[in-house]
């Protein structure tokens, strides 16, 4: 199976959802982050600086649920940040 190249645009995404989930994260340690959504420290912190564009929705999910994060208010602050971005 060959993988196509991430766009601009689902990269731009990524760092933004990265950036929202490290804000939510606050002073919590990735450790128990990772340990309560049950994902691997490294998954953790490659999804809050970007360098996963297109994290799987499951792992996006359990790490939302354990920051308190509804996936609707997450998805609009990313898509609608993402939006602005495009925009400027």
């Amino acid at each position: 199976m060959v993988r196509l190249a991430h766009t601009e645009q689902e990269r731009a995404r990524g760092i933004l959802l990265g950036a929202a989930l490290r804000r939510a994260r606050g002073t919590r340690p990735v450790r128990e982050i990772a340990a309560a959504a049950g994902v691997a420290e490294e998954t953790v912190r490659k999804i809050e600086r970007g360098a996963v564009p297109t994290p799987a929705l499951f792992t996006v999910a359990a790490i939302a649920q354990v920051l308190g994060l509804a996936l609707d208010d997450l998805i609009h602050e990313v898509g609608h940040a993402s939006q602005a971005t495009a925009v400027a």
